[in-house]
């Protein structure tokens, strides 16, 4: 066994301790902590970094008050979203209620404003709701300017559908309008943003969906980046699936976006070249949920948290995981928020009970479909450096570039019971 294997083996082993610790709830209080009057704990989103805190904590309800905020009644996830795209699931697949539970206070009501000097919450409707700690999975947030003729909030355009729109329904009715030999722009923007190797996906399933129907098209993906995660799967997913279709443009070749003609249908890019097209799919950068830098929680396009306990810095008592953090080395994914979440759920009880913290460790699979039952992935582990300030990776492993039909679709049917469990464990 290898160093990093051993290492692996070691941190699962603490992941689970720690998680069977969460869950089990079974802790020895005190006569003291008793006779206090319970702490109210209030989370803001019930996605995969809320949900799967708000199941852990729903365990310890006889020593704090459990409020949860979320402004929806459904939650449609953004894992599997390009599947819907390519027509291999349906909407409602990937479609949960928000549930309220025996034990929890649920408010369904939307929040406009975190003070977090008078730990008051703010609704839109005027009401507000104090609270002692609150923990936050709000999502991400858009960059308005940043492609000149570009408007983000300019229903016209193809729907981006990277925050779990619900309007993934109008992309794939674009998508179908399409003739036969359309050509067709993707814009991926530099990183950071939510789900690194998603654009791409995205791109293998628009060909998917397409070629089922017969029809001939052009690919352009137009990067801000000059590499990619996964690159040399997709690279060779491409070719032996849609053979000269897909076309990926680094930034040093000039594919870094710089203006969108919507009325005459082009991207120009950095090095001056003009991208015409039938259909132009912008994916926008990305920064921390507008709620986060309304509330004035950080002045920077990330939260920057403990990593040990994920308060936000120069924040009391204020908590946050997922999308909107900067976790270091750790991709943004619905993975890594419920990885940061049961760390954060452990320790954030630890502090209630004035006990030592757990020394964090993490872990993260993103799996990605070229096809229906095509799939590959790449898996990596993390710690804190040694100033316990940062997440670092301790390593990866990846899918094989080459691989037999039966390697992939086994990796399908791995990446759908993922898919199943942990939607399960969060929103059941």
């Amino acid at each position: 066994m290898t160093k990093v294997q051993t290492k692996k083996r070691k941190i699962i082993k603490n992941i689970l301790k720690w998680t069977s610790i969460v869950v089990a709830g079974q802790v020895v209080l005190s006569k003291k902590l008793l006779s206090k009057s319970k702490p109210r704990v209030v989370v803001i989103g019930s996605g995969f970094g809320g949900g799967t805190v708000i199941n852990y904590l729903s365990n310890f309800t006889d020593i704090i008050e459990l409020v949860v905020i979320d402004k929806n009644k459904t939650i449609q996830t953004c894992p599997f979203s390009n599947l819907v795209i390519g027509d291999v699931m349906s909407k409602s697949d990937i479609t949960f209620n928000v549930k309220s539970r025996p034990n929890i206070l649920f408010n369904n009501l939307e929040v406009n404003y975190i003070d977090s000097s008078k730990k008051k919450i703010i609704f839109t409707n005027k009401d507000i709701i104090n609270y002692d700690y609150i923990i936050l999975s709000p999502g991400i947030g858009f960059k308005s300017a940043q492609i000149d003729g570009f408007n983000i909030k300019d229903n016209s355009n193809v729907p981006h559908c990277w925050d779990g729109e619900k309007n993934i329904i109008e992309f794939k009715n674009r998508l179908n309008s399409l003739e036969n030999n359309s050509k067709i722009i993707i814009t991926s923007p530099d990183y950071p943003y939510r789900c690194p190797p998603a654009p791409y996906e995205r791109a293998s399933m628009i060909a998917y969906f397409l070629k089922k129907k017969g029809l001939k098209f052009k690919i352009f993906i137009l990067d801000s980046k000059n590499s990619f995660t996964k690159k040399e799967v997709f690279f060779q997913e491409w070719k032996t699936q849609y053979t000269d279709s897909i076309y990926w443009l680094s930034r040093d070749d000039g594919g870094k976006v710089k203006a969108f003609n919507k009325k005459e249908n082009y991207i120009k890019t950095s090095n001056g070249e003009n991208f015409k097209g039938d259909f132009i799919h912008v994916i926008p950068e990305q920064k921390t949920s507008d709620l986060i830098s309304k509330s004035n929680l950080t002045s920077s396009d990330w939260c920057e948290v403990n990593p040990t306990t994920f308060e936000i810095k120069n924040q009391k008592d204020v908590f946050m995981v997922g999308d909107s953090i900067d976790a270091g080395d750790m991709p943004k994914s619905a993975f890594s928020a419920n990885s940061q979440a049961k760390i954060l759920s452990a320790n954030f009880i630890n502090l209630i009970l004035q006990k030592e913290f757990l020394e964090p460790a993490f872990l993260n699979t993103c799996y990605s479909f070229s096809a229906k039952d095509r799939a590959f992935s790449i898996s990596a582990w993390y710690k804190l450096n040694p100033s316990k300030d940062r997440i670092v990776s301790l390593g990866s492993k990846e899918s094989e570039v080459i691989a037999s039909a039966d390697e992939r679709f086994q990796e399908s049917v791995e990446a759908y019971g993922w898919y199943e469990t942990i939607t399960k464990s969060v929103f059941s």
